[in-house]
């Protein structure tokens, strides 16, 4: 009994990490062009759990001014932001909306990464169903 139901905790872990995969890629997949921008500001969000901080970029798309906050937040002090104001950083963003943006080298595509993290799952999984038979 044990084996099916971590073989089935195994195809579940499997399906997920598809579909995870497949949003976390359609959903930055269609950052396609490419452009400089200036970290204008340092964004700080404080909360509950303790401050984040995130670079604040302003670039040129489509004619316009676009500013905005990158996608990933990280915790822990500002010391792990690796930019200044004034900085010039290479982006990727969205030509159908310029506001969907990443910043090369910086901001990661986290949910693809769960995805991956379920395949990880689905091999212990099976693993440990095989030594419970």
């Amino acid at each position: 009994m044990t084996f099916w139901i971590l073989c089935g905790a195994a195809v579940f872990s499997v399906i997920l990490g598809i579909l995870l995969i497949w949003y976390g890629k359609r959903q930055f997949g269609v950052c396609t062009a490419e452009t400089q921008g200036v970290v204008v500001d340092i964004y700080r969000n404080a909360n509950f759990e303790g401050d984040s901080y995130a670079p604040v970029v302003e670039f040129q798309a489509g004619g316009q001014t676009i500013r905005g906050i990158a996608r990933t937040e990280k915790t822990g002090g500002r010391s792990r932001i690796p930019f200044e104001e004034g900085d010039r950083v290479n982006l990727r963003y969205n030509p159908d909306n310029p506001s969907q943006f990443l910043i090369r080298g910086y901001d990661q595509n986290i949910i693809v990464w769960v995805g991956i993290s379920g395949f990880a799952a689905a091999a212990l999984l099976i693993a440990a169903a095989f030594l419970f038979r």
